[in-house]
């Protein structure tokens, strides 16, 4: 065995593993699946903490002396 197919070997092995070939019942994630609940998640944080941000300032505008002073 030369370097060079241990080598080719050790590669195709690899790439095996990362795309999850051999395994039964292994199905390749698709890079769409996960970003779409990642993105969702972090528009829906932005959301809330943009609503709580105007809550809080339309509060504090309408009933001054309502929330406590920082400092």
């Amino acid at each position: 065995m030369s370097t060079d197919e241990s080598e080719r070997r050790v590669a195709e092995a690899l790439r095996a593993r990362a795309t999850g070939a051999g395994r039964p019942g292994a199905v390749p994630m698709s890079a769409g699946s996960d970003g779409m609940s990642v993105r969702a998640a972090l528009l829906t944080a932005l959301l809330a903490g943009a609503v709580l941000g105007m809550l809080l300032a339309l509060l504090s505008l309408l009933v001054p002396g309502l929330l406590p002073a920082l400092g």
